[in-house]
């Protein structure tokens, strides 16, 4: 959980788009969304926030909820936006009991808890570097 206080957000209805209303962007590297009308805040906005790298670079990658059916045309928005050049997915996904896609994702990590182990985090971590080349930043998300 953050301590984000929704008022800093300043967006009427952002709550509309986040998955829980305890996890919330921070304000000062949250990633705002190029919108049509300057005048519809909530179209610029996405429980999203750029994250540091480990080499420095402020916008390395960003950080997520996984899209909901009522925000994945922002998530598609932000990741063309931003040019991203991987999705990384840290969720189960399940559709009637049957695994619909092949295994790109971490899947060890727990809903609101941190993994037992980091040594697949990092081969996860070590692929994604491999596999990123230039652009822009690399999308992390869970809970789809």
């Amino acid at each position: 959980m953050n301590f984000i206080d929704p008022k800093e957000l300043d967006i009427p209805n952002h709550g509309t788009k986040n998955r829980y209303k305890t996890i919330l962007p921070n304000p000062h590297s949250r990633v705002i969304l190029k919108s049509k009308s300057c005048n519809d805040l909530l179209s610029s906005y996405i429980n999203a926030n750029y994250i540091r790298g480990y080499l420095g670079d402020h916008k390395a990658f960003i950080a997520t909820q996984g899209p909901m059916v009522n925000t994945v045309n922002d998530f598609w928005q932000m990741a063309w936006q931003e040019e991203a050049p991987v999705i990384v997915m840290i969720t189960k996904l399940k559709e009637k009991n049957e695994v619909t896609l092949q295994h790109y994702w971490y899947t060890s990590w727990p809903d609101h808890k941190t993994p037992d182990s980091a040594l697949p985090l990092l081969q996860l971590m070590a692929d994604v570097e491999a596999s990123r080349g230039s652009g822009g930043p690399v999308v992390v998300h869970c809970r789809y």
